[in-house]
């Protein structure tokens, strides 16, 4: 369902269809959807972007735009990434890669309590990388640990940011229609002090996100693992004894 036919549900519903009623609705239905996209790893909101660093690149911003995403949708624009999940690091001329871990600041100085004075002197493959706060363009940042000492490719799959609905745009998360529409429908109730309904209707939606994650969960426990199948070697001699 688009944003003007959840909202449209909903102020129907209600009989409650004025433009200041429907608009109101509609802001309420873009919260509680932003709400339940901050809410965890859905596979839909993850992408693939790709960052080319230099050698000696002490800090690197992730300020491109992903090339993979995990949804279909041609009305929904593609953001940037939100923050970093997992990252891998190409040499230039290398066909394989070497995955970099996330780390804190505090897990390296409980490692080397002198990571201060090293850390800016290293220089080899990065295989691990520290957050930094985003820039002023709210593109993410990190230090790579140590710096690196060629040239390559940062390859990193995060979390997109979240993006307002307009009125033609549809939600991508998988399922979530119920949920915005019970959400909704509490949020619009709540402002005519009808609390006690609003409550029922809250409850209803969290049920409808935790059927969500549920789905979700129950599908990647599902899948099935794939094993190529490889005919035995067969001498000739065997066949015929």
């Amino acid at each position: 369902m688009t944003l003007t036919e959840l909202s449209n549900f909903v102020t129907t519903k209600l009989s409650d269809t004025d433009s200041s009623s429907v608009s109101i609705c509609k802001d309420f239905i873009n919260r509680r959807y932003q709400m339940i996209w901050d809410s965890g790893l859905w596979d839909e909101t993850l992408g693939v972007a790709s960052k080319a660093v230099s050698a000696e690149d002490t800090e690197i911003v992730i300020d491109s735009t992903p090339t993979i995403t995990f949804y279909q949708s041609s009305s929904v624009p593609i953001t940037k990434i939100d923050f970093p999940v997992a990252i891998r690091f190409t040499k230039t001329g290398d066909t394989d890669g070497i995955n970099v871990l996330n780390e804190e600041w505090v897990t390296f100085f409980q490692l080397d309590p002198n990571i201060w004075n090293n850390i800016s002197s290293r220089r080899a493959t990065p295989t691990n990388f520290i957050n930094l706060p985003k820039d002023g363009s709210g593109n993410c940042r990190m230090k790579p640990v140590p710096v690196p000492d060629a040239a390559g490719t940062l390859f990193v799959l995060g979390k997109l940011k979240w993006v307002t609905l307009g009125d033609d745009d549809s939600p991508i998360l998988n399922g979530i229609d119920n949920a915005l529409l019970a959400f909704a429908e509490g949020d619009m109730l709540e402002r005519s002090h009808q609390y006690q309904k609003a409550q029922l209707k809250f409850t209803e939606a969290a049920a409808h996100v935790q059927i969500m994650r549920d789905l979700e969960n129950g599908q990647k426990q599902n899948i099935s693992r794939i094993i190529p199948y490889t005919e035995p070697d067969i001498i000739f001699r065997d066949i015929l004894s």
